[in-house]
């Protein structure tokens, strides 16, 4: 059985080429992304609200400031205002805004925590969340 040279040239270019891709892969970078980092997005949170804070009262006296802090905090809590507790953490939830009078832009008018087995669809009204057994 005779090779003939233009077959052993091909497959000697075809793995030459497909080497210098693999490799040029691996150099780019490309390729799975790490799973996100909870200790992440926690520390951006927090310094998203200290730099928030940090602007707003850049030049207001330090009781100011503590004012702030508090009238923060307790905004962060008023926007579960009627829905303060029961909420499981890591949970999937569907809420529905409506608007929240004078100061407020939103409140939330209703909340449906998701569960296994079910599947879920807008009502007939337009407005509220439907089940059925999955």
């Amino acid at each position: 059985m005779r090779i003939r040279m233009p077959a052993v040239l091909a497959v000697a270019l075809l793995i030459l080429v497909g080497t210098g891709v693999f490799w040029a892969g691996r150099m780019s970078g490309a390729g799975p992304r790490p799973a996100p980092d909870r200790g992440y997005d926690k520390g951006h949170a927090d310094g998203l609200r200290e730099g928030r804070a940090e602007q707003a009262t850049l030049n207001l006296p330090a009781t100011d400031k503590a004012v702030f802090e508090s009238g923060y905090a307790a905004g962060a809590t008023d926007v579960f205002a009627g829905y303060d507790g029961g909420w499981e953490h890591n949970a999937p939830y569907v809420i529905v805004l409506a608007p929240g009078g004078p100061a407020v832009t939103y409140r939330i008018e209703s909340r449906t925590r998701l569960e296994r087995g079910a599947d879920y669809y807008l009502c007939p009204d337009g407005h509220k969340l439907c089940r059925r057994p999955h």
